[in-house]
């Protein structure tokens, strides 16, 4: 099922309608939730185990570049996701999320708006993580938008399932921004959907501009090796 909708310019990313609710109190177990696990960038392998084979997983990781001495990096080349049969080289900023009682439609699974939901909080996290102020953006009288979202749903989410939420930037041109999002369920991480993003820079006006500088540099963190 593929779910596509555009969205008119004054639709500012992140949008101030679209924050997720306030979290009950929550028990030792699920404090996680809506929480990064390490806040890295991370190339993982998804994909449905075939019954013939197993697809292995080839990363290394790069030289640590914060003060702890972490890997802050952690790039997957040549890997395939076996559901959709896509080429997913270079580096996704994951987040983990667990699925909470509130965000489930009367069906009993997450739906298209709550998976939107998703992946609007990665994508904020991840520009944070590099160093990307919205805030700064919009007291500058600038604004990101989200001109169109594609998703295709392959598999359904239930509340209390945990999963990660993968995003990348894969395209510069212009005055558009593609960003790539995968969720997967954890810890098996079978993809559950898959979405592409077009982000656009807004001027003063709310009209598109090119690319503001800060956000022009973010496609060379992703490329792949």
């Amino acid at each position: 099922m593929v779910f596509s909708m555009q969205q008119p310019f004054n639709n500012l990313l992140p949008p101030t309608t679209n924050k997720q609710p306030p979290a009950p109190a929550a028990s030792a177990g699920s404090a996680r939730a809506y929480r990064p696990r390490s806040g890295h960038l991370a190339a993982g392998l998804l994909g449905r185990p075939c019954p013939r084979r197993r697809a292995t997983r080839a990363v290394r990781a790069a030289v640590p570049t914060n003060s702890n001495g972490s890997n802050e990096f952690i790039r997957a080349k040549n890997n395939t996701i076996q559901d959709t049969k896509l080429p997913r080289e270079g580096e996704f900023f994951e987040v983990e999320m667990t699925v909470r009682d509130c965000e489930a439609d009367k069906y009993g699974v997450v739906g298209s708006a709550v998976l939107a939901a998703y992946m609007e909080t990665a994508r904020q996290e991840m520009l944070a993580s590099l160093g990307v102020s919205t805030g700064s953006i919009a007291s500058a009288g600038r604004a990101l938008a989200v001109s169109k979202l594609n998703v295709k749903f392959v598999a359904p989410l239930k509340p209390g399932a945990r999963f990660v939420v993968m995003v990348r930037v894969v395209q510069i041109k212009g005055v558009r921004m593609l960003m790539e999002h995968l969720i997967a369920t954890l810890p098996d991480r079978e993809l559950v959907s898959e979405a592409m993003a077009t982000i656009v820079c807004l001027n003063e006006d709310y009209r598109p501009t090119r690319m503001f500088p800060e956000m022009a540099k973010l496609l060379q963190v992703f490329s792949p090796i």
